[in-house]
């Protein structure tokens, strides 16, 4: 396998892809002066093997020059052959390479390797003349190319008569100096060094095969998944986690966190111990997840849409076996990070990044002056960490008191929560003194040790509010009061609420909502007083100071999180979840949004629009019919109902006072219960070929008139097959909109399509 240094750009541009936070794949370096993504991986791959270690401090040194005697060091280890350096200690081959100098073994090791060379062998290396080998000046792209041709086992010949230009066009030729901008005769730097061997390990050797394979078994295809976990038999920290199994490196006491979420081959010894990694030629894209992932697709908040395979396999840094794609893709919501792993245009993995990282780890529930000390123990002295709340990067002062924080090693990043749910406690296991689980409102919480300093005082049946972990883990008890009010958002269900979790999840609770009818599909703040009451509250409206600028994620003055949960409302009725990658404009009037929600760093998480994409219509035939119904005394009477019909069915619509006109293709906006509170006319654009369909990242667009409309995602179809207009039957039934549109183009070659006016979308398309 020859790796494409391709990679390095990709992957450098890939780990910089997502919302300002440290992506999958990329957790930093594990040289603390390491902060280009290549160089890290670089870095890391060769720390790994034992080749380099560091110049002291944890520091690489990346831009400091290359010693002979430091690069024959990284030849001898990089060909696994440090074992013997004592053997060859106690002779002098160079007359400058004595007993005084720290490479002495080395040299003389590097030496005394001979290489096959044709019909004779050759050293390893040589010196300049006259005995010397000048261990202390700096070594040259030539000269480092050389000895790594060398190595790599091509004989003179093949590399050609005229030193260096023959020697460096070889290696150009198959990779070896990929990324390397060095002139022939210029001194390299440590980082240019790093490069070259980490090419060597993927290049072809000079008889055909893969270098990396000639150093122990190799397992293609792997994910790292995390790295300083537990041994699969628990004995003892430091494994490093793979898609292949869970494995200590060879190197001892190595963390090589650059490459946590790469992809490539595995390379093991005798003795199931890691030796190297090599990144493959995948190309390796990470995005921040705009809305929740689909069962055959995701959209990042680049705008841009994803075919995933539903057999693909998905990673998380927890477990070494993948879940498929269509039984994953349910747990990423609108802000998860992943990086795809693709090959010849498909996506063959992906990984999922910190967002989902559990708080099993433990927490710090934050009082006090907050400093980088308060987070030692639980980051393991880790310093330059991330800060993440609602998945966008914050500072260490935008942590506030109570807000609870939780560590994920993986992206060296703290996870900061400002959940907190005001409850009545209805029970505490085994106690509630040390409990491991407390209930309230139906659900069981799981609690986290660090929460027991809090709950001494607790007895069931008090009235306390949970601070809660990003994931819904009670951190920490408090008693209600002004500084710790319940901060829950969420939205009323058949017999509860859930409440929404800053990873993107739910919390489902249990228990009676005062008004409830009214509140479905509404947008609620929740705490309870009373055990089995939800209390829920219509989240209060706000007015925005200015526009919603969607590039640039401001509310007005205000910075909007990468998490921020998007809703949309028409007429005032039920409020649906909208997608950023469905804003396509570039700003939002600040008269189009009804609320907003700020968390408690002041950033906005939630944010209700008010008829902007026109995504909250329902759209379909809408129909007015008198129908005989029994009355109050029993007697039948004649009633006026409306009703909507698309590819879902007939459904009735409540209250009186429709308008429009009925047999119409319309939009219609509906409250709780499906309440009626208002609808808008389409418009129809006639005489319209199938040819006139294009797809664009994932999206359906068609030109008509001089003017290119957008196709609605779950554009309804229609065909007359039955002798009655309004029957069920005239639609396209299939389950996406994708679907039904592909089969009404199949069906008919002259279209009309039916467009809303709120945002110039096709919602319904009728074959004629």
């Amino acid at each position: 396998m020859k790796v494409k240094r391709l990679f390095a750009g990709v992957l450098a541009a890939a780990l910089l892809a997502s919302l300002a936070v440290l992506p999958a794949g990329a957790a930093g370096s594990s040289f603390a002066d390491v902060s280009d993504a290549a160089t890290a991986v670089n870095a890391d791959i060769l720390r790994l093997m034992g080749v380099v270690s560091g110049v002291g401090g944890n520091r690489f040194n990346p831009g400091a020059g290359l010693t002979r005697a430091e690069f024959c060091t990284m030849v001898v280890k990089f060909m696994q052959k440090g074992d013997q350096v004592a053997l060859h200690a106690t002779r002098t081959i160079f007359s400058d390479v004595t007993a005084r100098h720290w490479a002495l073994g080395y040299v003389n090791l590097a030496a005394s390797t001979t290489l096959k060379d044709g019909e004779r062998e050759i050293p390893l290396i040589s010196g300049v003349g006259n005995g010397k080998f000048e261990p202390d000046a700096q070594i040259t792209l030539a000269q480092a190319a050389t000895i790594l041709i060398r190595v790599l086992g091509y004989s003179s010949q093949q590399a050609g008569a005229v030193w260096p230009q023959s020697y460096l066009n070889l290696a150009a030729s198959i990779g070896l100096t990929d990324g390397v901008s060095a002139g022939a005769n210029d001194p390299i730097t440590r980082a240019q060094a790093a490069q070259l061997f980490v090419n060597a390990l993927g290049c072809k050797t000079g008889d055909g095969g893969d270098y990396y394979q000639t150093l122990g078994s190799a397992r293609e295809d792997v994910v790292l998944l995390a790295v300083n976990v537990e041994a699969e038999d628990g004995s003892q920290e430091g494994a490093v986690r793979t898609s292949a199994g869970t494995y200590l490196p060879k190197t001892e006491s190595v963390s090589p966190t650059a490459l946590q979420g790469c992809r490539g081959s595995l390379v093991l010894s005798d003795k199931q111990e890691i030796v190297t990694f090599v990144p493959d030629d995948s190309t390796s894209t990470t995005i921040t997840l705009s809305g929740a992932a689909q069962p055959t697709y995701v959209k990042g908040t680049n705008g841009r849409q994803y075919a995933i395979p539903s057999d693909t396999p998905v990673y998380t840094a927890d477990k070494t076996e993948g879940d498929s794609y269509v039984s994953a893709h349910t747990a990423l919501t609108a802000g998860s990070q992943i990086t795809m792993f693709s090959q010849r245009g498909k996506v063959v993995a992906v990984y999922v990044s910190g967002s989902m990282a559990t708080s099993d780890a433990g927490a710090v529930v934050v009082t006090g002056a907050v400093s980088t000390d308060m987070f030692r123990k639980l980051t393991g002295g880790t310093a330059n960490f991330q800060i993440q709340k609602n998945r966008q990067t914050i500072s260490l002062g935008d942590i506030k008191p109570y807000d609870v924080v939780t560590y994920d090693s993986l992206s060296n990043t703290l996870i900061v929560s400002d959940l907190r749910l005001t409850c009545v406690l209805e029970d505490a296991a085994p106690s509630p003194k040390a409990p491991e689980k407390m209930e309230a409102l139906g659900h069981t919480f799981e609690v986290l040790e660090c929460a027991w300093d809090t709950t001494v005082g607790c007895k069931v049946g008090d009235q306390v509010t949970l601070l809660l972990t990003a994931d819904g883990k009670v951190a920490g008890v408090a008693s209600p009061g002004a500084g710790v009010r319940s901060t829950a958002v969420g939205m009323v269900t058949e017999g509860g609420a859930e409440v929404f979790l800053p990873n993107g999840g739910t919390l489902a609770l249990t228990g009676s909502v005062s008004g409830a009818d009214k509140l479905a599909d509404q947008l609620v703040t929740i705490t309870s007083g009373t055990r089995g009451v939800i209390g829920a509250s219509r989240l209060a409206g706000k007015t925005a100071s200015g526009p919603f600028n969607v590039e640039a994620m401001k509310l007005g003055s205000y910075t909007v999180a990468a998490g921020v949960r998007i809703y949309e409302q028409a007429e005032g009725g039920a409020m649906a979840p909208i997608s950023l990658s469905n804003l396509s404009m570039g700003s939002i009037p600040a008269n189009k949004i009804a609320t907003y929600h700020l968390n408690s760093s002041n950033m906005v998480d939630y944010i209700v629009l008010n008829e902007v994409t026109g995504d909250t219509y329902e759209y379909g035939m809408l129909i007015i019919q008198s129908v005989s119904e029994p009355g109050a005394d029993g007697v039948e009477v004649t009633n006026r109902r409306a009703f909507l019909v698309n590819h879902a069915g007939k459904k009735q619509l409540a209250n009186a006072g429709y308008s429009g006109k009925s047999g119409s293709f319309t939009g219609v906006a509906l409250g709780a219960n499906n309440t009626f509170r208002g609808i808008t006319e389409l418009t129809a654009v006639a005489n319209v070929k199938p040819a006139d369909f294009f797809e664009s990242q994932g999206v359906n667009y068609v030109t008509a008139g001089g003017r290119t409309y957008r196709v609605s995602d779950a554009v309804e179809c229609y065909r007359r097959v039955d002798d009655d207009r309004t029957s069920e039957e005239n639609w396209f039934k299939q389950s996406s909109g994708a679907q039904r549109l592909t089969a009404c183009k199949a069906y008919s070659n002259d279209l009309t399509l039916y467009v809303d006016p709120i945002s110039g979308q096709v919602r319904i398309v009728e074959a004629n």
